[in-house]
């Protein structure tokens, strides 16, 4: 073993998944050690715990729960994570702000050794229990009764019922809200799609969301735009009007 290489703990329930895991993390003995494997969120737990790595490579759908359960119930977190997940779907843009790295499967040995290439430059382990945390806080907004902003100077905690609308303009989002603040965050509207969506907001357009209990009326012509109770105006694109119109009978 080399002293100075990186611990990993592997974390996935597929035994497949995890052998190719450590026959790449073995191409990299150098670098990394591989001190462990775990199969569920209980046993990545224990292992976690008791051997103390700094990196593991960690699936994210696992028998007895997911990785957010994991991580949940880690207080600190005091290592580094590369996600690793056979599912590309919108989440993984919120993964790769927060983790160090993410690798889809079937695992592709080049993507592999560059994805732990950058993580051992990024391996500051105070910045990433900082992260980690704020990327569990996130993902809990969504069963909060508030969403948290943070702008340069100030910490905002909206009501959801407070915010009308949001738009996004290329890595920033502003908030609307009902008091006629304007919030520009240096986040992307992707970033709160998912929290906003089981709240009652539609992504009506790749620049908007709307809070549907401030839309006054749908009109259809003219390219399709919603109408709010601010007076606002907002453009529906069209592979998304039918999805409106049925939101809007189910209200």
């Amino acid at each position: 073993m080399n002293t100075s290489a990186i611990k990993c703990l592997i974390v996935d329930d597929e035994p497949d998944a995890r052998a190719a895991l450590h026959t790449l993390v073995q191409l990299m003995s150098k670098e990394l050690h591989c001190v462990g494997q775990a199969s569920s969120v209980a046993e990545a737990r224990t292992q976690i715990q008791t051997l103390q790595p700094q990196l593991v490579f960690l699936d994210i759908d696992l028998g007895d729960g997911t990785a957010f359960d994991l991580l949940a119930s880690l207080n600190p977190i005091r290592f580094g994570i590369i996600f690793v997940t056979g599912h590309a779907d919108k989440a993984i843009e919120a993964f790769r702000m927060n983790a160090l790295h993410y690798i889809q499967k079937p695992i592709d040995p080049e993507l592999f050794f560059e994805a732990v290439g950058q993580a051992m430059h990024k391996l500051d382990l105070q910045n990433l229990k900082i992260q980690l945390n704020n990327l569990l806080s996130d993902r809990n907004q969504s069963q909060a009764k508030r969403l948290v902003l943070h702008t340069g100077d100030d910490i905002h905690l909206l009501e959801f019922d407070q915010i009308i609308r949001c738009e996004s303009d290329g890595n920033y989002t502003s908030f609307f809200t009902s008091t006629a603040q304007s919030i520009l965050v240096s986040k992307p509207i992707k970033h709160y799609e998912d929290i906003l969506e089981k709240q009652g907001f539609f992504r009506c357009h790749q620049s908007h969301m709307i809070n549907l209990k401030y839309l006054a009326k749908y009109h259809k012509k003219a390219g399709g735009f919603a109408i709010l109770t601010d007076g606002s105006q907002i453009p529906v694109a069209t592979r998304k009007k039918n999805e409106l119109i049925e939101r809007l009978e189910e209200l």
